[in-house]
């Protein structure tokens, strides 16, 4: 611990330490034992580079909060720290050494600049390699073998003299934090395989480098090779235009915001789709038997969805307080919530409870012990997440288990829903708000009216036919 002098206050700084014969002030803070194992030294040593004082007082507190973090996941069972992209961690070492992007190419009444940066290369340069090779790198300009300087050094050379452009695979990293979605499994997964997609076929290379040639030449292979939907390449197509977007937006790289990767056209999109089929209305009836206390929650869910085609993702984030069962007519809440976001702004609605939908959330609510979830089960708070994956599978299985094997899935349930709202002449902007499908939100959406019209129809698509029965009368 050293004492340091700050006008009239002398404060005491932990871990800050000069060693003997040196100038320039340390970090020097020792592992603690339960997590040793993940470090090679017991001890944590870090050049402030600085022999001021005070500014090695800061360096020291920023650098011992990096620290606390990096332990406190440790101890949480998690990873060091959470991974950045390789652009803000290359921004990082700049900055460590007083640099920023092109300070070689803006700063010529500094030629020196970058001195203490390019002599941290030099010294590892001419550990690894012969005089004469390391001659012709430092002071003849042959490329820097990319075996010898690691992914973030290198970019930060690049940024130094105005060159950095990341490749198409290093876009998902800076696309995901520049959504802040780290945490967001399902959204990294989706990035990533529309990247997949992408390098299939052509090489990685920067967005501003592809053509247009190359873009429809991807979309030829994928279409013939038929591997995967034409809707789903076309969202692969999607997903690939807003990261390039985004990224290159945000990190002003100009050559790659104009990357060809818009207004693309799938041939004969969606024509190879496979139509969903619809429950029968046997079926339903027989879903609709009572629900056993073994599989209380898994068949209240399948009951919830049956009555009110809300999605699995929809259902699994539902709050106690989503529901209103003491009004003239009850209902529930499809809400945003930290938990669960909405496909689409149009998602948020209000659904009138019948049938043995209203029964299923009576019996939860009845049955709760604690916690503001409806269905506790299908929420994972450690990651503010739910499980929806969980309960569609779980659903998929207690189905199959009463009606067989080629029973439809429980994401069958909302075009069966949306077929026997059809089949009593709902109007077709009121299927689209109880399905979340509205492009516009009218006047009376959600009212007490607007919700007692709805209710007259879900009453009267109880006893309809769904869509198969009805293309067979």
């Amino acid at each position: 611990m050293t004492t340091v002098n700050l006008g009239v206050f002398n404060v005491a700084i932990q871990y800050l330490w000069k060693p003997n014969g040196r100038h320039t002030w340390h970090y020097r803070r020792a592992v603690p034992a339960a997590i040793k194992h993940h470090y090679t030294q017991p001890h944590i040593l870090k050049s402030l580079r600085t022999k001021d004082e005070i500014e090695a007082a800061k360096l020291c507190l920023n650098l011992n909060r990096q620290y606390e973090g990096e332990f406190e996941r440790l101890k949480r069972g998690l990873p060091k720290s959470i991974a950045q992209p390789t652009y803000d961690l290359a921004l990082e070492k700049l900055n460590s050494f007083g640099l920023y992007p092109k300070a070689l190419l803006d700063d010529t009444n500094h030629p020196h600049i970058a001195d203490d940066f390019l002599h941290s290369l030099e010294d590892k340069l001419s550990a690894v390699l012969p005089q004469n090779e390391f001659e012709q790198i430092w002071y003849y300009g042959k490329p820097i073998p990319d075996n010898l300087l690691d992914t973030v050094e290198s970019a930060a050379l690049d940024l130094l003299h105005g060159k950095y452009r990341p490749r198409a695979s290093d876009y998902v990293e800076s696309y995901v934090h520049l959504k802040d979605r780290q945490n967001d499994k399902r959204f990294v997964l989706t990035a990533e395989r529309a990247i997949a997609c992408l390098l299939e076929f052509l090489p990685d290379k920067p967005p501003g480098e592809y053509t247009r040639a190359e873009v429809r030449m991807l979309i030829k292979l994928h279409t013939d090779k038929k591997a995967v939907k034409t809707a789903t390449l076309h969202r692969h197509l999607t997903i690939l235009r807003a990261m390039f977007n985004k990224v290159a937006k945000e990190r002003e790289l100009k050559e790659d915001m104009l990357h060809p990767f818009t207004d693309f056209e799938v041939p004969h999109l969606r024509e190879d789709a496979v139509d969903r089929i619809d429950f029968t209305t046997d079926e339903l009836n027989i879903l609709r038997q009572g629900i056993s206390a073994r599989k209380r929650q898994i068949e209240s869910l399948i009951h919830l969805m049956l009555d009110t085609g809300l999605r699995v993702k929809e259902c699994c984030g539902l709050k106690v307080g989503d529901i209103v069962v003491d009004a003239d007519v009850a209902y529930l809440k499809v809400l945003k919530n930290p938990f669960r976001r909405l496909k689409t702004a149009s998602s948020k609605r209000f659904i009138p409870l019948i049938g043995v939908a209203l029964e299923a959330v009576k019996l939860e609510i009845e049955n709760k012990e604690s916690g503001d979830w409806l269905f506790p089960i299908y929420i994972d708070e450690a990651k503010e997440s739910t499980k929806n994956t969980a309960a569609s599978a779980a659903a998929n299985k207690r189905i199959r288990s009463i009606l067989g094997q080629d029973a439809p899935t429980c994401h069958s349930f909302r075009h069966t829903f949306t077929s026997r709202l059809r089949n009593v002449e709902c109007p077709k902007d009121i299927r689209d708000e109880l399905g979340g499908w509205a492009s516009s939100v009218s006047d009376r959406y959600g009212s007490p009216a607007d919700i007692k019209i709805k209710q007259s129809y879900l009453l009267k698509s109880l006893d309809a036919p769904s869509g198969i029965d009805w293309a067979k009368s």
